[in-house]
Order: structure tokens, then sequence, then C-alpha cells
């Protein structure tokens, strides 16, 4: 049999993307393992390993190897039996070749998607929820980020159900679920997962509030080894980047880097943002903490699949860069065409068109009806392994291009802004601001204290403001897969500077109705 084709290598020293994997997508190869879910004759005639090859996490079987991922206890099977019977690609992982960090699922919880007795916070219902996530991650991730309560959860359209009224209740409760946590937690040294210590904000302030709120479950002088091994970032922390530089030198000076092995940014989908993390990463790993990892997120791949969007190419040049979603074929009458498909991926090379626009005229759907798709909920699975096997090599070829164009170039970021509109490209492939951070990032970490940091940070407020990550924002867009399974309120996708569509967590319910639908089978 072939070898899978090895993303991992390719990953070189750069900040690590995460696949946010889609329980929709797993359920397919847990229960194909299991029984004949997916009819022989629908599977793609290329697909030689069958439905196993789409499950990236395989050294051995999948169509493509790569060893990373991210699954949230928010679209888990908490019961951990269950689990371990259900969520096969996640739990027999081989976990000497695979890293899964765990998301908490603060999101769902917030959301209500996982029942949680708010009027009684500290109560036996409400601990019985925090111990089945604490028992689920200890027993799944590699790492994880412990629970905190999202700052919109005290916001007008939550207030009136979690009882949350201000950025101070949160961050209580969320002091209130760490020490759980940390109580109760299996630690590392004895097969348990290790954590991050999530960091919230929406600007300084109320993220330096936050973090001192917080910092202790960092602290192993006061905890030992059940204090956090490492972080999480959100908020502000996440996207604004004179924030997150000031955090991050206020960590080192503060000793928080040290030992503290991994950090992670929570749904940042910008290839720019993969770049600047890994030139961070690499700082970090110069000057304090050669272990130390920098990890980023995003569901994309498998949210743009409930949009009916597919990963087209990837554009890497001065004038534009980031992954290109488009509509993706829905036309019944190609419904056995044997055109193959014409994307590139170690999926798509698998493909016909006729794979995906499954449904001919007349045909009806699972639910009984002929709806206007030609996909059925397979082609969903399908179009999710494309998509993210187009990500993964995005990223990687982003910082790749980084890596020879930063050797080739001596950017000095103080040039930024100084020409105006008229400033020239130093790069065909990679856009100035780019460039300009790695040579800012290289300065900033050689300063010997907070307050000549800070100066440096305060200095370039302009050029760091200009590289602020997309706050991911907008709801479920109009798409074809409502004629497969019942989504209301439907509304525009927002795009980005680069004219792709941004997704945020609201799009969660989207796919997260995808998911439901197949699951219950």
């Amino acid at each position: 049999m072939k070898q899978p084709v090895d993303l991992t290598p390719l990953q070189n020293d750069y900040a690590v993307y995460l696949p946010a994997i889609s329980s929709f997508y797993s359920t397919y190869i847990d229960k194909q393992r299991k029984e004949e879910f997916v009819p022989t004759d629908r599977i793609p005639k290329g697909f030689d390993r069958g439905i196993e090859g789409m499950n990236f996490l395989n050294p051995e079987q999948g169509y493509f190897y790569y060893k990373f991922g991210l699954y949230s206890a928010g679209h888990a099977q908490l019961d951990i039996n269950k689990s371990l019977q259900q969520e096969l690609m996640i739990q027999q992982r081989d976990r000497n070749k695979t890293m899964i960090l765990g998301d908490s699922g603060g999101y769902q919880i917030g959301k209500g998607v996982i029942k949680f007795d708010w009027q009684n916070f500290e109560g036996f219902e409400a601990n019985k929820v925090r111990e089945k996530i604490l028992t689920w991650l200890d027993v799944t991730a590699d790492w994880s980020m412990m629970l905190d309560v999202p700052t919109w959860a005290c916001d007008h359209i939550h207030s009136p159900k979690t009882g949350l009224k201000t950025f101070e209740d949160c961050l209580e409760k969320t002091q209130f679920n760490n020490r759980y946590f940390i109580d109760n937690r299996v630690g590392s040294t004895n097969g348990g997962t290790k954590f991050l210590n999530v960091l919230q904000g929406s600007d300084w302030d109320t993220a330096e509030k936050w973090y001192d709120g917080v910092k202790e479950f960092s602290d192993v002088n006061k905890y030992g080894d059940k204090a956090a091994e490492g972080w999480a970032m959100g908020g502000a922390n996440m996207c604004k980047m004179p924030i997150a530089l000031k955090r991050l030198i206020t960590m080192r000076f503060d000793g928080m880097l040290e030992g503290k092995d991994w950090m992670h940014f929570l749904g940042t989908a910008q290839l720019d943002w993969s770049c600047y993390l890994t030139s961070i990463q690499r700082q970090i790993r110069k000057h304090i903490n050669e272990n130390f990892t920098v990890s980023f997120d995003c569901a994309s791949p498998f949210i743009a699949t409930a949009h009916g969007l597919v990963y087209t190419n990837a554009q890497h040049s001065n004038k534009r860069w980031s992954v290109i979603m488009d509509k993706a074929p829905d036309t019944k009458a190609l419904s056995k065409s044997k055109t193959p498909f014409p994307f590139e991926s170690e999926i798509g090379r698998r493909l016909t068109i006729g794979d995906i626009c499954w449904y001919a005229p007349g045909m009806l759907n699972k639910v009984g009806k002929e709806g206007k798709t030609s996909w059925d909920s397979f082609a969903y699975a399908l179009m999710m392994s494309h998509n993210v096997y187009c990500h993964i090599v995005a990223v990687q070829r982003a910082n790749q291009l980084v890596d020879i164009e930063c050797a080739k170039f001596d950017a000095n970021w103080r040039m930024w802004g100084v020409e105006g509109k008229k400033a020239k490209e130093y790069s065909e492939w990679v856009p100035n601001k780019i460039l300009y951070f790695n040579n800012f990032i290289e300065e900033l970490f050689c300063k010997s204290s907070k307050d000549e940091a800070f100066e440096l940070i305060s200095a370039a407020k302009n050029f760091l403001e200009s590289l602020e990550g997309a706050r991911l924002q907008g709801g479920p867009a109009d798409n074809e897969f409502n004629n497969l399974f019942t989504i209301e309120d439907q509304k525009q996708l927002s795009l980005g500077p680069d004219g792709q569509p941004l997704f945020d967590q609201q799009d969660d319910d989207d796919l997260r109705a995808l998911e439901e639908s197949v699951i219950g089978d």
C-alpha cells in the first residue's frame, strides 16, 4: 500500500495549525469501522483505502497524514465510555504519532448546547458537567484548555440565561472553574492532559485585569505539578497585535513563559497571522524557552463546506495572501459525471464531479424530499477532507515563502508607511507587512526590560494595529444544505479585506446542525 502523503515534516519550525475537527466528519470514519455506514457503491472508486483514508490522523492508511488537530468537548460524547466506543478517530489514534488539543466547550455551555445549571453555578448539577468535561479531556487530549466563561456570557443576549451581568462576573466564574480543574485533574505526570490557562479581555485594561485574575493558576510555586502548563490566547489577546505582544512581554518578565511549553491562539484563520505566530514562536524559543510551541486553530475547512464552499487554491502574492473559497460545483445534471474533480488535493485527485454531485433529478434526499442541491450528506464529508488538506498546505506554503523572502530582503519595519500608497513591495510573493513584522519581532525580543519593550511597541503602534487579525464576524449564509437539513435565520457571510468569507463561532450552529444529521443515524 502506498504510504500517505506526510505533511507533518513540512511543518519545519512553524507555528502549528490545528484543524478544528468536526464531529460530522469524524462520524463517517468512526461508523464505517463498525458497519457499512456509507454503502460500497457510494464510496468513490478512487478511494482505495475506503473511508479510513479520510482519517488524516492515521499515519498508515490516511490519503494524507497530519499529526495535529483540535477537538472540542462542545461537540463530543462526554460519556467517556460512549466516547471510547464512538469517537474512534480521536480515541483510537496512535498517541505517539498524533497530538490533539482539547477545547473545553465553554462556547457551547454559554450557548446552551451543553446543558448547565447557571443558577446554581457551584452546585451539584454544575459540578457534574465540569466533572464530565474534565474526565473527557484527561482521557482524550494531550493538551487542553481550562474551562473559561466567555465574556459575552454577560451581554444583553445571554445574561437572562446565565445570570451574569459584568466582565467581573465572567472572570469570577472562570476562577471557580480553574480551581475545580486544578483540584480534580489527574495530572499530566499520571497520564492526564496538560492544561492551558485561558486569557480573555476586549482591550488592554480588561486583558490585564483577566491576566492578573488567573495567572496564579499557572504558578508552580502555589499549585506544584497541578498548575497549568501553558496558555491560551482569547479575546483581544489573539487578534490585536499590540495587546498580544504586550501580553507576551509581560509574561516574559513575570517568568510565565519559562516551563510553559504551549501557547494556543484561538480561532486564528488568516495566513498572515500564521506567519506572525511563527516569528513569535522562533523568538521565544531563541530567547526564553527552547521547547515553546505556538498553535492556532480554525474550523474554516469544515464551516466553509457547510456553506457549500470549496477551497480552490491559495493566493500567495504581495497583493493577495489568503486561501480562496468559491461556490462548489452543485448541479444535478452532473450526477453520473466522470469528469475529474478540478481542484488539487490528495482527496480531490481521487474524486470525480459525480462523487460530489450525487443526486440526479428526481432523487429524494435523506428527509424524503427532492431538494435543490445535488449533494448528499457524504458529499459534505468529502469536501471537508479536501478543504482540510488545502488549508494545511496553504499555511505551510505561506511560511515557506516567508523564509525564502526574508533571506533575500533586509526589510526594516520603520519603513512601513513612509512611502504611502507608492510604497514598493520588496517581494513578488510576500506582502511587506509580513517581512516587516519578522524584523520587528527580532528587535522586540532583544530588549532587556519590560519598559524598553513596551516603548518599542508604542513606537510601532500604527504599524502593529494595521496587522490586526479579523475578529471573525458574520453568521450563516444562504447555502444549499438547507435543502437537506432545516436551518433558519440565514444571514449573509461577512467578507474579509481579501474578499474571502469570515466565519464566526455563530457559524458553529450551522455546522452543528450538519453534525446532528449524521451522528444520530
